[in-house]
């Protein structure tokens, strides 16, 4: 009965991480999710240990299994499936090990430290920056992510992760003096989280903006006359309400070599004549090659932005930026990122300093939220708001903290006329430190894993 008590609990851990790594996580869910693996691999064997992790991590991709196979095929799920088996099999394996050859009260950091350490880890290798981190579960718990602000994404993990692992070793070792440091920080870190987010910002001046998302054309038309004759009137429009900014969406046409100076040209003449700030997407070729672009046309010129980080398996046919875009217009200081740009902590901290970043995107339908809230946890970690319009996804509008400010979907011809702050938080300490945090934690973890070892060594024990 004592080993189907320690299979159901890893069931349970795995079902509530699928839930808190899902397209759309319900918040408090991971702040517990891990426990009931923990406290079975506490009381385990050793090979007992890696199989509730394994189990709770093979459980945890349940509710993405479909949305994996659709962008990345059978070959992906795999991958994905067997790396989270491994990885939490092996995380639970170390927990059991340090609590059983460390103090109570340096086995409980254990857990967060690994878990922060390889989302650290992840964000500074993989092609899909820190895209699957546990932190990206709270963006629906404002206080709880202003801690982005001082550590990025990983110092949310760590709060989270710390929660569950003191809960663990509260319950499988009764160990309450354990807790007590935990309970501090988890206090202390939503405490500060309510105090930023009561800040005023320096002023209550807004902008006037308005988001444009066409749905109606299929893929990337070649046709940029049809796609700017569709987005004319909503311009139009928008500026006869008084909109001083517009924002398109990711690839809205492919401009070839032929037509390309007619095309900017083009979209660039309402710009001129309307006295407006216009950024739009589009795929773009030219001499220097063939690139994912970003156009932000202004009444005396035009500057343009390369997106630096492509989809792997649907952009490998564009050619890389390697810059940001950074600008000011009626004097507020604008940044321009595109996208999946915005999956990566440290493209987030070159734009420090800037008041609005403007975000063309294009979403595959059922990532629109958890895609968009990847975009906004940038801004609470460099200080800044975000206006990104979405193709397939959703328009929204952030300010510094994180908060969602204006939100509607994408349609056939949506157009959404949003105000957005003209200051922010402004620079972090995160803009300051990087991801200091995060390999810290990763040091922390490789220092607990040795002293297990050696304890463990120095007792003779399993």
């Amino acid at each position: 009965m004592l080993l189907l008590g320690r299979i159901v609990a890893a069931l349970i851990s795995g079902a509530l991480l699928a839930q808190a790594y899902s397209l759309h996580p319900f918040w408090p869910l991971a702040w517990i999710a891990p426990a009931p693996m923990l406290i079975a691999a506490i009381g385990a064997s050793r090979l007992g240990a890696f199989a509730y992790g394994a189990i709770a991590g093979l459980v945890s991709v349940a509710l993405m299994i479909a949305y994996f196979a659709d962008i990345g095929g059978v070959t992906t799920v795999l991958i994905i499936v067997a790396s989270k088996a491994l990885v939490w099999g092996v995380v639970a394996y170390a927990v059991r090990a340090a609590a059983q050859f460390l103090p109570n009260w340096a086995a409980v950091f254990l857990f967060p430290a690994l878990m922060t350490g390889i989302d650290a880890l992840t964000a500074a290798t993989s092609p899909h920056g820190s895209a699957g981190a546990l932190a990206y579960s709270q963006m629906d718990f404002i206080p709880a992510i202003q801690v982005a602000s001082l550590g990025g994404a990983p110092a949310i993990t760590f709060v989270v992760t710390l929660f569950a692992s003191a809960i663990a070793f509260l319950i499988a070792k009764r160990a309450a003096i354990a807790a007590l440091a935990p309970a501090l920080i988890v206090s202390a870190a939503l405490g500060f989280g309510y105090l930023r987010t009561a800040q005023p910002l320096p002023s209550s001046e807004t902008i006037d903006v308005t988001l444009i998302a066409g749905d109606q054309f299929e893929g990337v038309p070649d046709d940029w006359r049809a796609v700017w004759n569709a987005y004319t009137p909503q311009i139009e429009r928008a500026v006869d309400d008084g909109r001083r900014v517009i924002l398109l969406p990711e690839k809205i046409a492919r401009l070839g070599p032929g037509d390309r100076a007619a095309a900017i040209e083009q979209l660039g003449e309402i710009a001129r004549r309307r006295d407006l700030l216009i950024v739009a997407g589009a795929d773009d070729e030219s001499e220097q090659g063939r690139f994912n672009r970003a156009f932000a046309f202004m009444r005396e010129d035009w500057q343009s932005y390369d997106k630096r980080h492509m989809i792997p398996g649907f952009e490998s046919h564009f050619a890389l930026g390697t810059a940001p875009l950074i600008f000011e217009h009626e004097g507020v200081r604008y940044g321009v990122a595109i996208c999946k740009d915005m999956d990566f902590p440290a493209l987030g901290r070159e734009y420090a300093g800037v008041a609005i970043m403007l975000v063309p995107a294009w979403d595959f339908v059922d990532d629109a939220w958890l895609h968009s809230r990847m975009s906004i946890l940038r801004g609470v970690e460099s200080g800044y708001a975000i206006a990104r319009s979405a193709r397939n996804g959703v328009l929204t509008v952030s300010d510094g903290y994180g908060r969602v400010t204006s939100e509607a979907p994408s349609g056939p011809q949506t157009a959404y006329n949003v105000t957005i702050p003209r200051n922010a938080p402004g620079p972090t300490l995160y803009t300051q430190i990087g991801d200091a945090f995060g390999w810290s934690m990763l040091a922390l973890a490789a220092l607990l894993v040795g002293w297990t070892i050696w304890m463990r060594r120095r007792r003779g024990g399993d």
